[in-house]
């Protein structure tokens, strides 16, 4: 049985706040371009590989003018240690040139002046993005009502009992952003996958230092 309420969410907040701080990331070079490629090379591999897969390919080209008219291999090589580089490389030629037709440059700050609607149907349209890429991209760029899910947030938010073990990522997205409140989506995102990276690891978790044991069917099973 689910316990998923507003009252719930807001309680999850002020638990995980305390620990936290709500901490915020800072802004990448490349700009809003430069989120949307790092979106693509942040899925299937961890923080540090698509960091340097990323700073890779900005010391190789430099703008994503030179990108763009790269060779697909020339790409690959850059990136390569964030993994799938044969399947991103072409993704990311393939995302620069649709913001090159759409705009006549290779600046997807257009994506900050649309309705959030409308830039998450075309985000989500781009080969290799997909909903969760597009739902961080719009809430750190334009503070939008999206509450991404990655594999930590699906993994507490189904333990401490929000939804059931079996529920995808995308549908625990997509309920949480129809209710978690405005102001609480970035700091909670943010504060649950520090969670995840600290204390609730897929394997040993520490239950005992987590601040959230009692509010937890999964702490509370294990005791």
């Amino acid at each position: 049985m689910s316990n998923l309420s507003l009252e719930n969410i807001v309680k999850l907040h002020g638990l995980l706040g305390i620990r936290t701080g709500n901490a915020h990331k800072p802004p990448r070079e490349g700009g809003t371009t430069g989120a949307l490629v790092a979106g693509l090379l942040s899925q299937n591999t961890n923080d540090n590989n698509r960091d340097l897969g990323y700073a890779r390919l900005w010391a190789r080209f430099g703008d994503w003018a030179a990108v763009a008219g790269a060779e697909i291999g020339e790409i690959a090589e850059a990136i390569r240690p964030a993994g799938m580089m044969h399947q991103r490389a072409p993704r990311i030629k393939a995302l620069l040139e649709a913001i090159y037709r759409r705009e006549g440059s290779y600046s997807a700050d257009f994506l900050l002046g649309i309705p959030p609607a409308e830039a998450f149907e075309w985000l989500n349209s781009r080969d290799g993005i997909g909903e969760k890429t597009a739902a961080v991209f719009l809430l750190f760029h334009t503070g939008a009502r999206y509450f991404p899910v990655d594999t930590h947030i699906r993994r507490i938010l189904c333990r401490i009992g929000f939804f059931p073990e079996g529920s995808s990522a995308i549908e625990i997205q997509r309920r949480m952003t129809e209710l978690c409140p405005s102001n609480l989506m970035m700091d909670l995102h943010l504060n649950i996958i520090d969670l995840g990276k600290k204390l609730c690891r897929p394997q040993k978790p520490r239950c005992n230092e987590c601040e959230l044991a009692d509010f937890c069917y999964f702490a509370n099973l294990r005791e």
